[in-house]
C-alpha cells in the first residue's frame, strides 16, 4: 500500500478509537457521588425520570440482607398459614413447581 493509503488507514483508525472513548466516558469531571443516571418512569410512554447513584456502604448491605430474611421468613410464615387454613377448609393444595 502507498503512503498516502496507510495514512487515511490509521487516520480512519484513530477516528474511530476517539469516538469510541468519548461515548463510554462519563462526560464530566463530576465526583461519582453525585452522578445521576435515567431510568424509565414505568408509565409506559417511554419517558424517563432522573435517579441518584446511591452509595452502598457495607453497613447499609447488612441492614439490607437482614431486612430481606425478615421478609423472606415472614413470607414463609404466611404462605404456611395460607397451607393450613387451605387445610382446614378442605380446599385442595396445588404444589407449586419452582421454576
Amino acid at each position: 500500500m502507498s503512503l498516502l493509503k496507510n495514512f487515511k488507514l490509521l487516520l480512519i483508525a484513530s477516528t474511530v478509537v476517539l469516538f469510541a472513548a468519548c461515548a463510554g466516558s462519563s462526560g464530566g469531571s463530576g465526583s461519582s457521588d453525585d452522578e445521576v443516571y435515567y431510568e424509565d418512569d414505568g408509565s409506559g410512554t417511554g419517558t424517563k425520570k432522573a435517579v441518584k447513584k446511591e452509595v452502598v456502604t457495607e453497613d447499609k448491605l447488612k441492614d439490607t440482607e437482614k431486612e430481606a430474611t425478615a421478609l423472606t421468613e415472614e413470607n414463609h410464615k404466611l404462605r404456611r398459614e395460607i397451607f393450613d387454613s387451605k387445610t382446614k377448609l378442605g380446599i385442595p393444595v396445588e404444589q407449586q413447581t419452582g421454576e
